[in-house]
């Protein structure tokens, strides 16, 4: 969103205004405040075809409050994706829903299954609900070197990884050299050597947190990628996959 400051507004002589704010056109961008860790998380839903003469099916959804009816004028709808090949046919659509739902980290994320038959008829299965909830991760740093600690996971057997920023507890989420600006901000020296210095101010060990969010009962394979700086101040990375083995947890 974009907003005129109030000083340009009273400004009359629009190239004064210009030089006072140091950017082309008078106006400022306005950026909003966001919840820690808010973004979204991706689920891949699947079908299979128990019958034949099956020519699609369409996935709908909708997100709504704890004990609170479902409201379907809300409903988006894909039409889900075949995989050919598989017997029976599998057909998938990756999902993306929002880690809070008006302002609520606790939701109910509804969604059902119309198929459509090649004679023209259809029919709707049972409407399923999963309650959306987050999960804190922690990662112990006890060398001292991480700078930025990042969870690669994923729903079930790596159906679709993501990753998500731990922060270390002593750097309030917002502030400068928060990973809230990592998304804009990562690999810029200035920022990253700013929360080096920040980062080793905080007594060890170090603990980094995160939040994710996920439907309760899913099981999550997960891993961590540590990044430090070396003296050159280059980004120097390495995993822990708990030997091979990945991590695992229900929500």
């Amino acid at each position: 969103m974009k907003t005129q400051p109030a000083a340009l507004a009273r400004e009359k002589d629009p190239e004064s205004a210009q030089s006072k704010t140091g950017i082309s056109d008078g106006i400022a961008l306005e950026v909003p405040a966001t919840l820690p860790f808010e973004g979204f998380t991706y689920l891949k839903k699947e079908w299979i075809d128990q019958e034949d003469d099956i020519e699609s099916v369409t996935f709908g959804m909708a997100l709504g409050h704890l004990n609170s009816p479902v409201n379907w004028e809300n409903t988006e709808t894909f039409v889900m994706m075949p995989e050919w090949g598989t017997s029976p046919l599998r057909r998938s659509w990756v999902v993306r829903i929002p880690t809070h739902f008006e302002g609520a980290e606790r939701y109910l994320f509804h969604y059902f299954f119309q198929i459509r038959y090649i004679n023209g008829s259809e029919k709707v299965s049972d409407n399923f609900t999963q309650l959306i909830m987050p999960k804190t991760v922690e990662y112990i740093d006890h060398s001292g070197s991480c700078v930025h600690i990042r969870l690669h996971w994923s729903l079930g057997n790596w159906s679709y990884p993501q990753d998500t920023e731990l922060e270390v507890d002593g750097i309030e989420w917002g502030s400068e050299f928060s990973v809230s600006h990592t998304a804009y901000r990562s690999g810029d020296r200035l920022y990253e050597h700013g929360r080096l210095a920040a980062v080793k101010k905080i007594e060890m060990p170090r603990v980094f947190r995160a939040q994710i969010w996920a439907p309760r009962g899913e099981e999550i394979n997960y891993c961590f990628n540590m990044l430090s700086i070396d003296h050159e101040g280059n980004l120097q990375q390495k995993w822990d996959n708990n030997g091979g083995e990945n991590f695992k947890m229900t929500i």
